[in-house]
């Protein structure tokens, strides 16, 4: 866990301005109260980006919201196909050989 001031030290040009307005904004989901915050890795992470995308690249609230959604969507669906992989590779050989001939088949439209 990492404390807003942590967070801070780290992210050299960041302020608590800017933690609060992306945490108002549902961009980072701290634990505890907003005197007492702590910052889960994922969050450490996002905030990385956040100051990236705002400092670096110059982008407004709502481009990096948009941006945001995407990278949790994309998250997401890499997720979501880990454990159909994983699925898979506990089917019988059969079954798997079975999807790969059809993804074979599907890939080559």
């Amino acid at each position: 866990m990492t404390t807003l001031d942590d967070l801070l030290r780290v992210h050299g040009g960041l302020t608590t301005v800017h933690v609060e307005r992306w945490v108002a904004r549902g961009l980072l989901r701290p634990s505890g109260n907003a005197g007492s915050w702590t910052f889960e890795t994922i969050d450490v992470a996002r905030t990385h980006l956040l100051a990236e995308l705002t400092g670096d690249l110059g982008l407004d609230d709502e481009t990096v919201e948009m941006v945001i959604d995407l990278v949790d969507q994309v998250h997401t669906l890499r997720g979501q196909l880990d454990l159909i992989g994983r699925a898979i590779a506990e089917q019988p050989a059969a079954t798997r050989e079975a999807i790969a001939a059809v993804l074979a088949r599907l890939g080559d439209r």
